[in-house]
This record gives C-alpha cells, structure tokens and sequence, in this order.
C-alpha cells in the first residue's frame, strides 16, 4: 500500500532525508558530523508495508575524521505527543509496535520473498492515516535529519495529529511461493494464488497523496521476476536552498527482510525492512527503514490498523552517523506511529436485468480489473 525513494506508503515512501541532527552535548568533541546530503524535503511512502523515501537535495560540508569509542548511550526517550495503541493481537504487534528498543527484523532462510495478503485486504481501498506520536528512543540527538524533528519521513510538514488520504490496491496473483513451486514440478495440481499490494501504483498514491516536493511519476517493479526491487523515477526537480538546480533523480528501494502472521481470519500483521538509495547528481543518499502494521478486520468492507515506521542510521564508515550506530547497536532511532482506517471501494454491477450490487474490484499493474 504506501515515499518517492524514501516506503512508500508504504508501502513506504522514499528516500534519505535531511540534516543530521546536532550532536548531544559532550559528544560534539568526539565524533563530527557524517557526510549527508542535505534534503530540502523528506517523504516516505509505504509500499505494501515498506517505506520508500523521496526527498531533494543539495549539498554539505559536513565532512571530517571521526573518534570512536564513545560508550553506548541509555535509552533516553523523547516524545512528541502521548499515545498507546489500539489493542494489539499479533506477536509482531505486541512486540514491534510496542517496543521502545527495536533491532531491524532479519529474513530467515528459504523464506518468501514478497509479502502475502490475506483475503479480506483484497480490492481497492480508501485510507486515512494518522500520525499519533513520534518517539526518540535515544533522545533526539541521534536523529539523522532535522526532517524527521519537524516532520515525518513521508513528508516533513507532518505533525502529530495531521491525517492524510489516499487510495491504495491490493490484487490477487499467481505467488512464486515454495509450495507453489513444488506444485508446478511435481504436477501436484494448481498452484494457490495470493494477496499482494500494487507497490507502484501505491507509491505514486501516497506521493501524490503527501504532496511530495519532487513526486514519484513512475515506478518499474515487476512482482514476477523481483518483488525484492523497485526503480523510482522523480518529477520535475526545484532548485535547492542555495538555489542550485538539483538535476535528475531516480531511486532505487531494495526490500530486504520481510515477516508475517495470520493470527486469525480477521488479524493479520507485517514487517518489512528496507534500503532506500536516491540517485543524484554525484550524490548516493542511503536510508534504512521498517514498516510494521497489524491490521484487524472491523467489517465486511473495513479495516482499521495500526502502523509504526522505524528509523534506523546506516553504517557509514568515518562518519558521525557511523559511530552513532554502533553506540546504538543499529537499533532504530526514531519511531512514527500512526492510526489507520480502511474502507473497501465498491463499483456498482447490474445483475438479472434491474438488480443491483455492490463488489470489490481493483485494477492489476498489467490492467486486468479483478473483481470478488
């Protein structure tokens, strides 16, 4: 479902983001600033539950040798806005969504690579997000962008409180699961098809949706030969702050580990981690990002859900953002939480010659309209 290279909607939105955050004091003289590229704007989509993350750029000074060493920081939480979540079902909900510490989710071996759906997300769907708290486990001096303190990394104007709609798909495919490879080889019958989310048509929905400074106007994925990547293409550029032209962009979003529980009919939750890198002129801008979401069926046709974006520093070697992620053990660094709402889009059809019903349909990336 779900920035232009920094989820997507999620799916997750797009890419990296802005400034680095000042340092904490005492730790100024110890470790300098990493080499970023300033980011005038930072948006996330989620893409099916990944984030993607978009934001346009111009360039830093912030360059120079670092110190290691410094001890691991305690977790020193900094709240924007107070808020517990609904109830949660699912052990990935009590236990992500919940926690105040978050190491990124590893892919187990010889697992799925693309997330599966369950039935009742089927269809097209109108969704309300909206951002309930920010939260800086380490205290906000180990926040990489002054985008993610002022906003959110969907866009940077996003307050606690503000709501955003968007229209995001879900349709039924053929899955390249392992029991339907078996299936296909062994002649064992037909092979099981599967909820997916339409990354790309997401991803230009929740751009659009965000008011993204430079919007995803095209997206290359092809769930078939590789569910794991996806290829950006950015709008039209604005000059960045020192009035530059940025020149062209492009991002490229690898999904890197994935996990998912049906807990019953009418409870499901996921994980995703992902890395987005914005291509720009001379510059590669780098971000790790998780999207979780449990989703509880309410209704026939609606769904209401509870999704957190974590934010997690990237290893850069010799840098500031380096060193602060081995103090924090690569633990995420900043949480987004938000309260969603979904209601299922129905089309009108005609049967028996005058009676008229309401169904499901959504449109697949290779415009074939599936209805229930």
């Amino acid at each position: 479902m779900v920035s232009a290279t920094t989820t997507l909607l999620q799916v997750a939105g797009l890419f990296l983001l802005g400034v680095v955050a000042q340092a904490r004091p005492g730790l100024t003289a110890m470790v300098q600033p990493s080499r970023r590229t300033l980011l005038k704007d930072a948006s996330t989509l989620a893409v099916g539950s990944s984030l993607l993350w978009s934001t346009p750029a111009q360039a830093d000074n912030l360059n120079g040798p670092v110190i290691p060493g410094v001890s691991a920081p305690r977790l020193q939480p900094d709240y924007d806005g107070q808020w517990s979540p609904l109830t949660l079902d699912t052990n990935i909900g009590k236990t992500r969504i919940r926690a105040n510490e978050l190491s990124p989710i590893q892919q187990l071996p010889f697992t799925d690579q693309e997330l599966y759906y369950p039935s009742f997300l089927f269809g097209s769907w109108k969704v309300k997000s909206t951002l309930k708290q920010k939260f800086y486990p380490y205290g906000k001096s180990y926040v990489p962008s002054n985008s993610l303190l002022e906003g959110s990394p969907r866009n940077r104007q996003e307050q606690v409180g503000s709501t955003t709609t968007c229209e995001v798909h879900y349709f039924s495919t053929l899955a390249n699961t392992k029991e339907n490879q078996l299936t296909v080889q062994l002649g064992l019958g037909v092979p099981k098809s599967k909820i997916i989310a339409d990354r790309a048509f997401n991803a230009i929905s929740i751009s659009k949706a965000y008011n993204q400074l430079t919007p995803v106007q095209e997206v290359q994925w092809d769930p078939s030969k590789d569910p794991t990547r996806l290829t950006l293409q950015f709008g039209a550029q604005p000059l960045a702050d020192d009035m530059r032209p940025l020149g062209p962009r492009r991002g490229e979003v690898y999904i890197t580990a994935r996990q998912a529980e049906f807990l019953s009919d009418k409870s499901y939750a996921c994980a995703e981690r992902s890395r987005s890198v914005t291509l720009a002129s001379r510059n590669a801008i780098a971000s790790d990002t998780e999207s979780i979401t449990e989703f509880q069926q309410v209704g026939p046709n609606s769904v209401k859900a509870t999704n957190r974006i974590a934010v997690y520093l990237t290893p850069n070697p010799n840098s500031r953002e380096g060193i602060l992620w081995q103090q924090v053990g690569g633990k995420a660094v900043a949480f987004f939480d938000y309260e969603v709402e979904m209601e299922r889009i129905l089309e009108p059809f005609v049967v028996n010659g005058n009676q008229e019903i309401q169904r499901a349909c959504v449109q697949t990336p290779k415009d074939v309209v599936q209805c229930e």
